[in-house]
């Protein structure tokens, strides 16, 4: 450990949630990524400061003038108020490409308080569509390319030591106008040497004390990770230019660890996994099951993210009930064979509803995730999954949301819709994809599919919502009753519609 690292302050930075004026479906969750790259800081020696501007005023939602959105937590000069005026390095998550005009924003006005501190922006927006973002906001100057612990780390040894940055590997930036785009880092193998998340300076219990959750709640939800990267290659999906097709997977015992820690120090009631393809080998999962047998291991947890059916077989659905996993979300996509194939989603709906079938017997609830409106789709296609989602609703699956298709940079759909001139990327195109993301039940600004326009769309999306929660609750009346519980008798919830129905009655509680 240098010395000169206690005296180098980090700030880190996550900026409010950012989602379209009333959305129903964007409750706040805890930065990962960001605890994770506090506890690779820390570990090293640095001081770190964290930032995250949802946790702390979670219950604050304003409009941001001049657009159709909100943020939820602090404002900017509410941010700019907390940063530390010692500070050597401030890095800003750039998740999200519809936060991208507000985090723009963000930058900006920081950089006019603290000319002289360097400014670096991490996360997938910002890897996708790096030299964009550079000139499209020149208070930010530089950019971390891909997993982030690595590339921190060496800038801001570099900053503490006095050295060049120039030739961080991984970091892209501006000279002289130019766009300089250094070697990528390679990928980590070992994931199991990544320092865990540091949860004292990301801060945790907001999020504990409320039982804010990415899927269904179980009270005091902690999220966890597993793996990273996703083997496969679906065209809508950035995972392939954020992470590659390199799959990494964390030993069971190194998992097994760290939830026991955070069950002692946290009190933690659930867990979560946000995993991008939790589930590929079945070997480990049984194995990580066993453990959480052996240990002893009192959590009820979930797969929230959605993951592939190929490992998830009689056995292995039965050992996920055993151990108290209760949400599985399953990421069929579409219902049209023409369509998957095209977006390159290599599963077998047979199959997968194989799976779906034995995880409803073994008493797991049921989220399946479906999309339309993909560039090519026609109204045969569109109704394909519109049929699917019915025979969901008949299987007995709680959640079969209908997302429309959303162009995201770095996916190999938004490549072919700009060289089609389909697109154009500025910041109409960022609010657009933020109506496109949003839970509201008004129509999004626009469609980027070929053969349907919006409206017609939005009537499918709707129509799909209707009938499938209809059929739900009238098919399984006892869900009516366990929704009336977990809305307002318990800190839970079964699924993710229940939990944003609980979400908007915690804000509305300071009222009364």
């Amino acid at each position: 450990m240098n010395p000169k690292f206690k005296n180098c302050i980090v700030t880190l930075i996550r900026g409010p949630l950012v989602a379209p004026l009333g959305s129903l479906n964007n409750e706040p969750t805890p930065a990962l990524g960001l605890a994770f790259l506090a506890g690779t800081l820390k570990e090293a020696g640095f001081d770190v400061r964290g930032i995250d501007a949802t946790a702390e005023n979670i219950n604050q939602i304003k409009p941001i003038a001049n657009t159709k959105l909100q943020y939820n937590g602090l404002g900017i000069e509410e941010i700019i108020d907390k940063i530390c005026p010692s500070t050597k390095v401030i890095a800003i998550s750039a998740m999200f490409s519809h936060e991208w005009t507000f985090i723009k924003k963000l930058i900006t006005s920081i950089k006019n308080a603290f000319p002289n501190i360097p400014i670096i922006a991490g996360g997938e927006h910002s890897t996708a569509l790096s030299e964009y973002s550079l000139r499209d906001c020149p208070s930010l100057d530089y950019i971390g390319i891909g997993e982030g612990e690595e590339i921190i780390l060496e800038f801001c040894t570099k900053i503490a030591t006095d050295q060049t940055i120039s030739d961080v590997n991984g970091l892209i930036y501006l000279k002289n106008g130019d766009l300089v785009k250094n070697p990528l880092k390679n990928r980590i193998k070992d994931i199991d040497n990544i320092p865990w998340p540091d949860w004292e300076i990301i801060p945790i219990k907001p999020y504990l004390n409320n039982s804010i959750s990415f899927g269904a709640s179980f009270g005091r939800n902690m999220p966890i990770m597993a793996s990273r990267g996703c083997p496969y290659q679906c065209t809508f999906c950035s995972n392939p230019t954020m992470w590659t097709t390199r799959y990494n997977i964390r030993s069971p015992d190194k998992v097994i660890e760290e939830i026991k820690y955070y069950k002692e120090k946290y009190d933690i009631t659930g867990l979560q996994f946000y995993d991008l393809t939790a589930i590929i080998k079945k070997e480990w999962t049984m194995e990580f099951c066993q453990k959480l047998l052996d240990e002893k291991i009192n959590l009820e947890w979930s797969l929230p993210s959605g993951t592939r059916s190929e490992a998830l077989d009689d056995e292995s659905l039965a050992m996920l009930a055993k151990t108290n996993c209760r949400y599985l979300v399953y990421a069929p996509e579409s219902g049209s064979p023409e369509t998957l194939k095209l977006i390159k989603k290599k599963i077998s709906l047979t199959k997968m509803k194989a799976s779906i079938h034995s995880a409803i017997n073994n008493g797991i609830i049921v989220r399946t995730n479906l999309i339309i409106g993909f560039p090519h789709e026609t109204r045969k296609n569109i109704w394909q999954t519109l049929k699917t989602q019915f025979q969901f609703a008949l299987m007995g699956v709680d959640e079969a949301p209908l997302y429309p298709f959303q162009p995201y940079p770095g996916t190999e759909l938004f490549d072919y819709l700009l060289n089609k001139g389909k697109l154009k990327v500025n910041d109409s195109y960022f609010e657009i994809l933020s109506t496109l993301s949003t839970g509201k039940f008004s129509m999004p600004d626009d469609s980027f599919c070929e053969n349907v326009g919006k409206r017609e769309l939005h009537f499918y999306r709707i129509l799909g919502f209707f009938s499938f929660y209809f059929l739900s609750y009238v098919l399984f009346p006892k869900r009516i009753l366990r929704t009336i519980l977990n809305l307002f008798f318990t800190n839970k919830s079964s699924t993710v519609f229940e939990q944003r129905l609980k979400d908007k009655l915690r804000r509305f509680k300071p009222i009364f």
